[in-house]
């Protein structure tokens, strides 16, 4: 099978498993792009208990997950308030690193990755990397964690101790937005991220048609696309930012649209 697709008969393979078992399963962690190809077979398979889930709100990599009715779930919001109620039953917990107190060395995301990734451990084990300046907390599938706290004693040139956590002491950080207002000529989707992430209207068509923008999580290929208020925004390499909706328009007839943007 084309290694490109064989992520999503792994999970087609779960949601069997679920189904068999009426019991909470997970799958490995998933990019944006391949949560994308992913998001019509779940629904598919399990149209009212199939999710993504990657710890918190703001995750960017995260697992398939499939929810027995039992558990109440019916959006992605509800899988995270679960977990942090019944964090027993999470596929997911956190590997916490921490320097030693007197250690001011400066980490980053790479080093804590390349520190996973000495371990023999793939990338599609792990999620997100959350970097702190005493350390960081990675999150990792439940079955690597005793593995990892045992032998990972360093990351780049610095000692860390490793502590599991379960994963409602997620700490993923300040978010900080900030509420912006631009004019376009409408809410199209390449006129909200020319405008957004401020690229040229060429370069918007350009990163649309090469499927490096999602809305809501999915990969979007049409340009022309109208957007919703509400809808999430992510250019890859970019940035994120959630579109608000319009707020009037200009003498020129141009529309106002607001936009809280991740900073």
């Amino acid at each position: 099978m084309d290694e490109n697709n064989l992520f999503l008969k792994k999970i087609e393979e779960r949601a069997r498993r679920a189904e068999s078992s009426y019991a909470i399963e997970g799958g490995d962690f998933l990019t944006m792009e391949e949560q994308s190809r992913a998001d019509r077979l779940m629904k598919g398979l399990r149209p009212q208990g199939a999710f993504f889930y990657g710890g918190y709100s703001e995750a960017e990599r995260k697992i398939p997950v499939f929810m027995p009715d039992y558990t109440g779930v019916d959006s992605e919001e509800a899988v995270v308030d679960h977990f942090i109620r019944e964090p027993e039953e999470c596929p997911l917990i956190i590997l916490d690193l921490k320097l030693p107190k007197q250690d001011h060395t400066v980490l980053s995301h790479r080093d804590y990755l390349g520190a996973l990734m000495a371990e023999g451990i793939k990338r599609e084990k792990t999620g997100d990397i959350l970097v702190r300046p005493d350390g960081a907390q990675v999150i990792v599938l439940r079955e690597l964690a005793e593995y990892l706290k045992e032998n990972i004693r360093s990351v780049g040139r610095a000692s860390v101790s490793a502590e599991i956590l379960t994963i409602d002491r997620v700490d993923p950080g300040e978010i900080r937005t900030e509420d912006k207002r631009y004019n376009v000529p409408s809410p199209r989707l390449d006129n909200v991220v020319s405008a957004v992430f401020s690229v040229s209207r060429k370069a918007a068509v350009e990163a649309i048609s090469r499927g490096l923008v999602f809305v809501d999580g999915i990969e979007t290929v049409k340009p022309d696309q109208q957007l919703r208020p509400g809808q999430k925004i992510v250019l890859r390499g970019k940035g994120k930012a959630f579109y608000l909706g319009g707020s009037g328009t200009s003498r020129k007839g141009k529309i106002y649209i607001d936009v809280r943007k991740y900073i």
